[in-house]
C-alpha cells in the first residue's frame, strides 16, 4: 500500500531538515580541524571572551572563580599565585561581563611572571542572530615589558550556528588601544579586532572552545597580532571543572626587545557559582 502523497511530503520535509543539521556540523567539524591546524602550525596577553560566556537559558547572575598557590623550594623558593574571578548578569536581551585576572610566579629575588588583567563587556540581543557589543580592558605584564596596556570599542557580534552541542560566532569590532611600554614611548592605535569562536560538546562533560582573533592596525595593516586560544573543559561535578587553556600570540611588532610569539600552556580548576 502506497504512503499518501500528503505522508509522503511530511518524510521529505523531515529528511530536509536531518540533512540541514548534518552539514551544519560538518561544516562546523572541518572548520574546527582547521582552526586546530593553525594553532599547531603558525609560528600579550589574550582574553578568550567565549570560554569566558558562561551558556545558560535563564536570567540572573552566574559566574566562576578559581585560585591557585604553589610554592616550590629546591636551591630557590619559588611561590605561585593565581587568581581568576568571572561574574556574568543576563537579562532578555541584555548580558553583562566583569573578568578580574592576576598571576605572579616570583622568587627570592625577582619576579618571573607578573601580569593582571580587568575585562568588562556589555552584549545587546538587536536579533537572534545579530548582537551588538562594547567592551573596555586594562592589563599589564611586566615580563612582556607592558606597563599598561587599556582598550576600548565596540562592534557586532553574529551567530552563525546556535545549537546546544555546536555553536559558531563570528564578530568584528573597533578597538582604541592606548599602550604603555616599560621603557618605550606611549603609543596610541587604532584597530580592528575580529574573531571566530567555535564551541563544541561533543560528549555530556566535555567541552572544547577555540577562539581566533586577528587585530590590525587600521592605519598600518602590517601592525597586527594574531592568536588562537584553545580551551578543553572537563566538568567534574555541578560546580567544579578542570580546564587545558592553550595559548598562541603572534605580534607581528612587539614592544621592543620581545620575541614575536608567545604561548602558554595552563592547568586549571575552575569553581562556578551563581545559576
Amino acid at each position: 500500500m502506497s504512503e499518501k502523497p500528503g505522508v509522503r511530503g511530511i518524510r521529505a520535509f523531515h529528511y530536509y531538515l536531518m540533512m540541514k543539521k548534518f552539514l551544519k556540523y560538518i561544516s562546523a567539524f572541518i572548520f574546527f580541524t582547521g582552526i586546530l591546524f593553525i594553532t599547531f602550525t603558525v609560528s600579550a596577553q589574550v582574553l578568550n571572551i567565549e570560554r569566558e560566556r558562561i551558556k545558560t537559558d535563564t536570567t540572573g547572575w552566574s559566574g566562576s572563580a578559581n585560585i591557585s598557590l604553589n610554592l616550590f623550594s629546591n636551591t630557590k623558593r619559588f611561590t605561585e599565585i593565581g587568581i581568576d574571578v568571572h561574574a556574568q548578569y543576563k537579562t532578555s536581551r541584555s548580558l553583562y561581563l566583569a573578568l578580574s585576572d592576576y598571576e605572579v610566579i616570583r622568587s627570592e629575588s625577582s619576579d618571573f611572571s607578573n601580569k593582571g588583567m580587568q575585562h568588562l563587556r556589555y552584549n545587546y540581543k538587536i536579533t537572534d542572530i545579530w548582537i551588538l557589543e562594547a567592551f573596555g580592558q586594562a592589563q599589564f605584564n611586566k615580563v612582556l615589558n607592558l606597563n599598561f596596556r587599556g582598550l576600548a570599542g565596540a562592534g557586532l557580534r553574529v551567530k552563525m550556528i546556535g545549537e546546544d552541542k555546536l555553536r559558531l560566532y563570528g564578530g568584528m569590532a573597533y578597538m582604541y588601544e592606548y599602550e604603555e611600554p616599560l621603557e618605550s614611548p606611549i603609543e596610541h592605535n587604532h584597530r580592528l579586532s575580529n574573531y571566530l569562536s567555535v564551541s563544541s560538546k561533543p560528549v555530556k562533560h566535555f567541552n572544547v572552545v577555540n577562539t581566533i582573533y586577528f587585530q590590525p592596525r587600521i592605519d598600518f595593516f602590517a601592525d597586527y597580532r594574531v592568536s588562537n586560544n584553545l580551551d578543553l573543559i572537563f566538568k567534574i561535578s555541578s560546580r567544579l571543572s578542570y580546564a587545558l587553556a592553550l595559548e598562541f600570540v603572534m605580534d607581528n611588532r612587539p614592544l621592543p626587545d620581545m620575541p614575536r610569539e608567545v604561548y602558554s600552556l595552563k592547568n586549571k580548576l575552575i569553581l562556578d557559582f551563581g545559576k
